[in-house]
């Protein structure tokens, strides 16, 4: 299947700037989503539910792509070193919308976020960033956007994100979204411990060895490349 978000004979994202060299695109890009990020944490926001990552990637990537904050329309994979090559099983891109409204049925209906104990909190709020990333509405995106909701969301119910700690520790946290998102087989663990460091702990390590490997592969070693059509 054709790749409609992709240049002709190349593998460059159809962007706003019209650039044509990946480096430079990977470079616009962070210098355009970082700039509207700092406006959306600034600004009062709200979390309602998981639908709210459509406005929230419209935010950040309004200035680089037609299509931010609305859902992919073709389905995508990506080749995960972590596991062996293989892709997480992302939500099929007709579903969706399905897939979204069956974790609003599970962690908004009934909302009480702000009567669990911090223990408990984070253990449900691993789930529910995992269950959202899986889903990956956008063709690229997802994980700057998933970041952004879980500060926002956080900060809602009184809780502080130790987003330097996310940040330095980024492939770590990358990888551990993909051993979460594994359904049967997911391993919840590697996100659930650098959450439960990033919350309302504003003085952990931000280099601590911990976050180098999970189980025998080398996060530093992950490189960022592209979704493909599948």
């Amino acid at each position: 299947m054709k790749d409609p978000y992709i240049y002709k004979d190349s593998d460059i994202l159809i962007n706003k700037a019209n650039i044509k060299e990946k480096n430079l695109l990977d470079e616009f890009e962070n210098r355009m989503s970082n700039l509207a990020l700092v406006m959306l944490f600034k600004s009062d926001f709200k979390i309602n539910n998981a639908n709210d990552v459509f406005k929230i990637h419209k935010i950040l990537f309004d200035n680089v792509y037609d299509w931010a904050g609305k859902s992919r329309t073709i389905n995508i994979y990506k080749s995960e070193p972590i596991l062996n090559g293989l892709s997480v099983e992302y939500s099929l891109y007709d579903l969706i919308d399905n897939d979204l409204s069956k974790i609003n049925l599970i962690y908004f209906k009934n909302n009480n976020f702000g009567n669990l104990s911090r223990e408990d909190f984070i253990h449900v709020f691993t789930r529910l960033i995992s269950d959202i990333w899986r889903v990956h509405p956008f063709r690229e995106g997802n994980t700057r956007t998933i970041s952004a909701f879980a500060f926002l969301l956080l900060r809602q119910y009184g809780h502080s994100f130790n987003t330097e700690l996310i940040k330095e520790n980024a492939k770590y946290f990358r990888n551990a979204l993909v051993m979460a998102s594994l359904n049967e087989y997911a391993e919840h663990q590697y996100l659930q411990k650098i959450l439960k460091d990033s919350v309302d702990n504003l003085n952990v390590d931000v280099s601590s060895e911990k976050y180098k490997k999970i189980k025998d592969y080398n996060v530093e070693d992950y490189t960022y490349v592209y979704h493909k059509v599948k």
